[in-house]
């Protein structure tokens, strides 16, 4: 024997199987139309996504790091040699990548003391580059 009920939108179905003395209980989910909303007097329309663009799609124009790729250096325990620049992190990959060689990120810092306080403070603010 079946039994059907309704509980927050979802469908309970209990069946009695008397041979085995058990009772099983399974939920269904609620129907597609259910999970719709409902705006402009009542019309159906499914719920959509909508995709924003990435946060830091602006961040390489107005970003203190400079690119640089590395001469090719035969020994690895050198200290590392700047080549030439290049305008963004994603020209320095292709670049590094057909030249066979490393590529640099490099950032400068300009150190502002403060002794406003008890406690005298160093400060580090972004020097822009070009």
């Amino acid at each position: 024997m079946e039994s059907v009920s309704k509980v927050r939108g979802q469908a309970i179905v209990e069946s009695n199987d008397q041979e085995l003395g058990m009772t099983t209980t399974s939920a269904e989910t609620a129907p597609e139309t259910a999970r719709r909303t409902r705006t402009d007097g009542g019309a159906d329309k499914p719920t959509t996504r909508v995709r924003r663009p990435r946060a830091n799609g602006g961040e390489e124009a107005n970003s203190c790091t400079r690119y640089f790729l590395g001469k090719p250096n035969g020994d690895g325990s050198a200290a590392p040699t700047l080549d030439r620049e290049v305008p963004s992190e994603g020209e320095a990959l292709v670049e590094a990548l057909r030249s066979g060689v490393t590529y640099y990120a490099i950032q400068e810092f300009r150190v502002i003391p403060d002794f406003a306080g008890r406690r005298p403070q160093l400060e580090k603010e972004a020097v822009r580059g070009k």
